[in-house]
């Protein structure tokens, strides 16, 4: 019992020093949270989205047709790309990201406001949505079970898409100019569920599966829901420079924090944030 007490004891003790060590990165962040940040953004969407379907081995002899003849076929074979509107899912992204960002208190401008943008002194910064990539293919899925000494298996081909996007950000006025590049990247997938079933009296093994197919209607969800998350992920953004450039001399922050602004929320994470792809 004295060594099970002694060890919560250790436990305790680690898990205060690890709260102390994050609450000056933490206060930061809270405060440029509560601050609420005054940057001037000209946000340019792109003119139109880059979209490849990737499902060459389902074509009857692609790898005899010329370069020409494949994007032809890949276009017309696929499920998603060609149906999808440039315009309709560029309105979808574009308006729920600049409506993210102004919820997060950035002043957002169009290019066609160029004159307002540029009228005060704030804190200023184009922002170029460079690129938005879809990309269609099939995801391999394997399911397998060992059942009475024996290992089964079953395979499917699931319908599967990438939404990438890239964004180039410089600072208005700078008097050392750089461009900072973001990424990031989500997939959407059939949704399956499915598992192996012995039959009781025969002592059988059969599968049983659910596919719900992605739909066009899903990629337009995403699109939205991209908008509104790739908003938050530049909000965090530049909460976390503000984080690194205010800490102390020689201290560097341990975590990337992520708003949860319906929780009202700091979270450290790894994950749910933009990828710096270069700062120069």
């Amino acid at each position: 019992m004295m060594s099970m007490i002694k060890s919560l004891a250790c436990i305790l003790g680690l898990s205060l020093l690890f709260l102390a060590s994050c609450l000056p990165e933490q206060k930061l962040a809270q405060d440029f949270v509560k601050s609420g940040p005054r940057i001037r953004l000209m946000v340019t969407p792109p003119d139109y989205i880059y979209k490849y379907n990737h499902k060459g081995e389902d074509i009857d002899g692609f790898d005899q047709m010329t370069g020409k003849q494949q994007d032809s076929a890949l276009l017309y074979s696929s499920l998603f790309i060609q149906r999808i509107s440039d315009s309709a899912l560029l309105e979808d992204y574009v308006n729920q990201f600049i409506a993210a960002l102004r919820k997060a208190n950035f002043e957002v401008f169009l290019p066609d406001q160029t004159d307002s943008f540029l009228s005060e002194q704030a804190q200023a910064y184009m922002l170029n949505i460079s690129q938005i990539q879809l990309d269609e293919y099939t995801y391999p899925l394997e399911d397998k079970e060992p059942i009475n000494d024996t290992v089964y298996y079953r395979k499917f081909n699931l319908n599967a898409m990438d939404f990438s996007v890239w964004f180039e950000l410089s600072k208005v006025n700078a008097t050392k100019p750089k461009k900072t590049v973001l990424y990031d990247s989500q997939s959407a997938y059939d949704s399956f569920d499915g598992n192996f079933i012995v039959d009781p009296w025969t002592n059988s093994v059969r599968y049983k599966y659910h596919i719900d197919s992605l739909s066009l209607n899903n990629i337009y969800e995403m699109a939205s829901y991209l908008g509104k998350k790739h908003g938050e992920y530049l909000f965090d953004f530049f909460m976390n420079q503000w984080v690194a450039f205010n800490l102390p001399q020689n201290q560097y922050g341990s975590y990337y924090y992520h708003y949860n602004r319906q929780r009202k929320m700091m979270e450290a994470t790894d994950d749910d944030r933009f990828q710096l792809l270069n700062d120069r």
